[in-house]
């Protein structure tokens, strides 16, 4: 299953909706994506079906105004390759959200890498790209997670193998160990798994990252507000 949190065209708030087929089903239900992972998987297996049965509203994927797909209520825990450090719920953006360039920042690089959402159980239980945008002096300007989450048994074996690129030439790329070992005790919390970094990108300039079958996104460098 494939899960976002979108910009309701019709209401105008924030709406869970399930992706099946190029497009985005909106969630009849009040609950959130975070509230939806946090119940049974049988529970979450009858909230998709809900959604492709009965929609709100029924979008073409790529016209979908996509938002963060879960909104932490704590630091986001995260692993790049030198560091651990926690990650400010209010830097965690979608990936139509753009990178913006904080006041005195004329370049962001991005730690690429993917983020797990755990249940109750202390295991993962979706998956999804992330991005950690930083300042030439290495303080965290954005953490960019989607498009959308992806349940676990959606990959099978797949590896979490995550890639960034500008103008067709790869900057980083890494795998990730789904397991998330190095974040044990984790209960409905979002981790991030950092492990490979670009260089330092100018304003304008466009990074894809391509997470395979997690999903892909583009940003250029400078947007957002």
């Amino acid at each position: 299953m494939r899960w976002v949190t979108y910009l309701s065209p019709s209401g105008g708030g924030e709406r869970s909706g399930a992706v099946d087929d190029g497009y985005v089903f909106g969630y009849p239900g009040d609950q959130s994506v975070s509230e939806l992972l946090a119940d049974s998987r049988g529970a979450l297996a009858d909230a998709f079906q809900q959604a492709l049965a009965a929609p709100v509203e029924i979008i073409i994927e790529f016209e979908a105004r996509l938002c963060a797909p879960l909104r932490p209520a704590v630091p986001v825990p995260a692993r790049t390759v030198k560091e651990r450090l926690g990650i400010a719920p209010s830097l965690v953006r979608g990936t139509d959200d753009g990178a913006v360039l904080p006041p005195g920042a004329d370049a962001l690089s991005a730690a690429v890498g993917a983020a797990a959402v755990f249940g109750e159980s202390g295991r993962p239980v979706g998956y999804m790209p992330a991005c950690l945008w930083r300042t030439p002096d290495r303080a965290p300007a954005g953490l960019s997670l989607g498009p959308a989450i992806v349940t676990r048994e959606e990959l099978a074996d797949s590896a979490l193998r995550v890639t960034a690129a500008v103008e067709d030439t790869e900057l980083a790329g890494a795998t990730v160990d789904k397991g998330f070992a190095w974040a044990p005790g984790a209960r409905g919390d979002v981790v991030a798994e950092l492990p490979a970094e670009t260089r330092l990108l100018e304003r304008g300039e466009e990074l894809f990252v391509d997470g395979g079958p997690l999903g892909a996104f583009e940003i250029r460098v400078g947007s957002g507000a």
